[in-house]
């Protein structure tokens, strides 16, 4: 769950190699909608955009991200943290993970540098994220250096129009809505991995850089196979709640360029196979 949830989060994008990216062109009625898949954490030398997706950025009128990064209110954003990652009075991280597991974390925190004690009114899933994104931060990753946001930035300056699929409240819903019992199991599982978890990480963006959809279709079954309700929420319900809004653009005149994590635009129940299935043209770049 560790690496494919670094897939999923809210890229540097991949470096021009000669073979398949994860960019996919879709034919409407007039005009073109590209997809474009992303790893949201990148290190800053993986950050180039290649010339296939900057071609479809700038052939496309309107960029649409996961979120409309460029509306973002960082008040807002701390506020929904606060009041949706944080237990209520008279409870405790320690007492909702139970010993045996609160020692695990507390151990792996102490070796982040985070006080556990400072992380106690937190909720189980917010914990859990912390560390995820501590391990990551620490070894080099960050959100500044993704697609999605240097594509914003460039929108920005472009003066090009943005659209956010959801909003950030609808995606921390996703971990805040899971009962006590798969909180705890998201926090095992994050616990578990994260020995590994970089090493990981590093395969499933080699993966992503050269188009490999078969092993990052390998990665989502297994993460699916390991936590289905979450992963069916990440994913598959996301790709079905966004599909009306993406065949809409495509009745459109104007190009789209629609940026999302790419997990979300492969195997069954992806975004592709989900507009192949409406009877759309899609090809691979």
């Amino acid at each position: 769950m560790f690496a494919v949830f670094a897939l999923l989060g809210s890229g540097a994008a991949l470096p021009d190699n000669g073979g398949h990216h994860i960019l996919w062109e879709v034919q409407g009625r007039h005009n073109v909608l590209y997809l474009l898949g992303s790893v949201h954490l990148l290190r800053p030398d993986d950050s180039e955009i290649p010339s296939d997706a900057m071609r479809a950025y700038e052939q496309s009128k309107t960029l649409v991200l996961e979120l409309d990064l460029n509306a973002l209110d960082p008040q807002e954003v701390v506020a929904d943290g606060a009041s949706l990652g944080v237990l209520p009075e008279g409870k405790t991280l320690s007492d909702e993970l139970g010993p045996d597991l609160y020692a695990k974390f507390k151990t792996r925190a102490g070796s982040l540098g985070l006080n556990a004690e400072l992380t106690e009114r937190f909720q189980p899933w917010f914990a859990a994220m912390t560390l995820e994104q501590m391990e990551l931060t620490q070894a080099g990753f960050d959100a500044s250096s993704g697609v999605d946001m240097r594509l914003a930035q460039r929108a920005q300056l472009d003066n090009k129009a943005v659209i956010g699929l959801e909003t950030m409240s609808q995606q921390l819903h996703i971990f805040a809505d899971m009962s006590a019992e798969q909180q705890r199991a998201y926090m095992r599982s994050t616990l578990d991995e994260m020995d590994g978890g970089v090493k990981e990480v590093n395969e499933v963006i080699a993966a992503w850089q050269h188009g490999d959809t078969q092993k990052l279709e390998q990665l989502l079954k297994e993460a699916t196979q390991e936590s289905p309700e979450l992963f069916r929420k990440l994913t598959t319900d996301r790709n079905r709640s966004w599909l009306p809004r993406i065949e809409h653009m495509l009745d459109d005149d104007k190009n789209y360029l629609v940026v999302v994590g790419a997990l979300h635009l492969i195997g069954q129940g992806g975004v592709v196979d989900l507009l192949q299935h409406d009877g759309y043209h899609i090809v691979q770049h």
